[in-house]
């Protein structure tokens, strides 16, 4: 029986995406910038990849936040400094939050069943700042950060330190994620069921899910059948 949920943050309750863009667009408009179609697309894809380098532990943290910039830059011949305006980015991500479409109401009806924990790779300004910003922190019984944490998703030592901290056993815990990479393939090595919240369906080429859920509905009725 699940009772402790280990939620995923971005894209799988809060809207990354939107947060990302309108932050991006503030950044380049105050160092005077094109604001050119197709550019903020082209950054995420850059974003993305580096993110997926820093779950093989093959970039840091701190690497990752200016060369996502310094990469846009140098493919688009700009002379700009990266740290400097992925500073401007950054200060703004962490006040402009937002939840997908009946994330909240999920999030409350999974406190009706048990214990809800968000465990996120995020940089922790950001993800507290947006959680503030939202009043939503309090909703979770526990945050985790890969920045405070010292591990990041999928790393076992990451999962280790959560189930350590919520002191229950990983028969009564699921991970709920959108991303193959950290979420679902995480809970495998740490022996975790998970759901892969999927809205675009398609078939997981990384990690292996227990189950598969297009909406929040879907998750929910997943965990009550397990009871």
């Amino acid at each position: 029986m699940w009772n402790n949920f280990l939620v995923d943050a971005d894209e799988t309750i809060l809207d990354f995406i939107r947060s990302s863009k309108e932050s991006f667009y503030f950044a380049l408009e105050e160092e005077g910038l094109p604001c050119s179609p197709g550019r903020f697309e082209q950054f995420k894809a850059i974003n993305d990849s580096l993110w997926r380098e820093y779950e093989r532990g093959e970039i840091t943290k701190q690497r990752l936040v200016v060369e996502r910039f310094a990469r846009l830059f140098a493919a688009n011949g700009i002379e700009k400094d990266a740290a400097k305006v992925n500073k401007i980015y950054f200060d703004k991500l962490c006040k402009t939050g937002y939840m997908l479409e009946g994330a909240k109401s999920f999030l409350f009806a999974l406190k009706d069943l048990g214990k809800v924990y968000l465990i996120t790779n995020g940089t922790p300004a950001a993800q507290y700042g947006r959680l503030e910003a939202l009043g939503i922190r309090n909703i979770f019984d526990g945050i985790f950060v890969s920045d405070e944490i010292g591990f990041a998703k999928p790393s076992r030592e990451f999962f280790n330190v959560v189930l350590n901290s919520i002191g229950r056993p990983v028969q009564e815990c699921v991970v709920i994620g959108d991303s193959l990479t950290s979420d679902i393939r995480g809970a495998n090595l740490s022996g975790i069921s998970s759901i892969w919240y999927a809205p675009a369906g398609g078939v997981p080429v990384v990690g292996k899910p227990d189950y598969t859920a297009k909406n929040y509905d879907e998750i929910l009725n997943i965990i009550r059948v397990s009871e």
